[in-house]
């Protein structure tokens, strides 16, 4: 089953419809149906029919592996320049990039083995990529439990945090970038998202709830954190504070008791949500404001890490990095 909840959920659904609702569930969940969407009383007003205004379905959209093959598949950034920067390229610890339709020729951005000293018997293997707002590549490194910042042309790696209260982090996945500049880290194993302040030296936590979550987004708006938690078969958000305090999230959508798992979001310039559904080979898309899903995209490998750029999301998973062009 399915269900998805509304930003704040700060609206009101009368009782008939949650009533109507809940018999349609149950009545679909007896012919093998997916549950229901709480859609609050707005008034619908008709799109307009034009490039990205609409999502296309699966059968009209096209697929290619853009990188392959990868060590291990990590994150997935872009950088201002429209480079694809991708993780674990060869080895794992190794950066790559390539501009893309210029003869799609790779190459390696900095081996991150060579700058980072190993942590007991573990050694640098990048997960979560993201550019800061000067343009410098921001790495979670799993293997070490630590933040990287590296310089544009990889000649400078500092190290903006690896511990907090004195304990050393467990392994980082992924991380997001406010537009004031805070950084979010999700770290699974340990159950916490680290929030960060780079200029100001700050490291704390975010999330008061235990949540073991691993793929993060920024809502278009700046307001919410966004995360992913393939073990409860949900997405969470988190209203961010502007003060140092914890907070505790809500469920945006709810995956169970289907056991679906979702890995990574990303948001389109339209405000949609883009979800990877991990082993489920899948990428779903969910319009926030009406509650509703829009589309499924068959992937045809595992969908882990996900991003959205100029019209395509690009897909990581199963060793690759396949795009799909929703327009061109």
């Amino acid at each position: 089953m399915a269900i998805v909840f509304l930003w704040g959920l700060a609206f009101e659904t009368n009782l008939k419809h949650r009533l109507d609702c809940f018999v349609t569930v149950f009545f679909l969940s007896l012919l093998g149906g997916v549950g229901c969407v709480m859609v609050p009383k707005v008034k619908i007003v008709q799109p307009l029919v034009s490039d990205g205004d609409v999502l296309p379905s699966n059968e009209d959209v096209s697929r290619e592996v853009v990188v392959s093959p990868l060590n291990q598949s990590g994150g997935i950034a872009f950088s201002r320049n429209g480079e694809l920067y991708f993780a674990n390229f060869e080895k794992e610890g190794v950066i790559g990039k390539l501009a893309l339709d210029l003869n799609n020729t790779k190459q390696v951005f900095i081996d991150l083995t060579e700058w980072v000293s190993p942590v007991g018997e573990f050694s640098s293997r990048a997960e979560g990529l993201r550019f800061d707002n000067e343009g410098r590549l921001l790495v979670a490194d799993a293997g070490t439990g630590k933040l990287l910042r590296i310089s544009p042309t990889a000649h400078k790696l500092e190290i903006l945090a690896d511990s907090y209260d004195g304990y050393r982090f467990g392994s980082v996945k992924d991380l997001a970038v406010a537009h004031n500049g805070d950084l979010f880290v999700s770290s699974p194993y340990s159950g916490t998202i680290y929030r960060i302040r780079p200029d100001i030296g700050y490291v704390g936590i975010l999330n008061d709830d235990l949540v073991r979550v691993q793929g993060l987004a920024i809502s278009p708006d700046g307001k919410q954190l966004v995360a992913a938690e393939p073990e409860a078969s949900r997405v969470v958000v988190y209203d961010i504070p502007d003060d140092f305090i914890l907070v505790d999230s809500w469920t945006l959508v709810d995956f169970s008791p289907s056991g679906v798992e979702p890995r990574g979001v990303a948001f389109d310039e339209k405000g949609r949500l883009f979800i990877a559904l991990g082993k489920l080979n899948e990428v779903r898309a969910f319009d926030l404001v009406l509650g509703v899903e829009l589309a499924r995209y068959e992937i045809g490998t595992e969908a882990e890490s996900i991003v959205y750029r100029d019209g395509s999301l690009y897909i990581g998973g199963d060793e690759k990095i396949t795009r799909i062009r929703l327009w061109e």
